[in-house]
């Protein structure tokens, strides 16, 4: 492989990108009777040989655990669908509305106290949840601590 610094080249009978390790698929083609530019900016999106779609993913947005962790808080469920645990979130969520129910309907029977700690344990497993899933999330994403 040469050493060429990155510009547009002449290959294959067009003008062609060189990234300074491969040929792009950018090219452009000069109208007929017209020298060619003496520079030619890049282009905005350089795709490499063997990659469709977009040549580069965006970056993740962090997560803040915090943040989750506080909303799960006020809102059992939803810190984890913040994180992107769509799933787990709504199970929380439905099995908290659920003891509720399950509290204020049976409470006043002993059966009914089956309510208050499965409310507790939603609400409390939910928190954590959201907490790990957002860490989760940013080392998936390369963000560290």
């Amino acid at each position: 492989m040469t050493e060429h610094a990155p510009g547009w080249y002449e290959h294959d009978g067009e003008r062609r990108y060189w990234d300074g390790t491969q040929w792009t698929h950018a090219t452009t083609t000069p109208p007929a009777g017209f020298p060619p530019p003496a520079y030619a900016p890049p282009p905005q999106q350089l795709v490499p040989y063997g990659v469709t779609g977009a040549p580069f993913a965006p970056p993740v947005p962090r997560k803040d655990p915090a943040i989750a962790l506080l909303v799960s808080f006020l809102v059992p469920g939803v810190g984890s669908m913040m994180n992107g645990d769509v799933g787990p979130g709504i199970g929380f969520l439905m099995l908290y509305i659920f003891s509720i129910v399950f509290f204020v309907c049976f409470g006043w029977v002993l059966i009914g106290f089956i309510g208050l700690p499965l409310m507790l344990l939603a609400w409390g497993w939910g928190m954590w949840h959201a907490y790990q899933g957002a860490v989760e999330a940013n080392r998936r994403a390369g963000y560290a601590g």
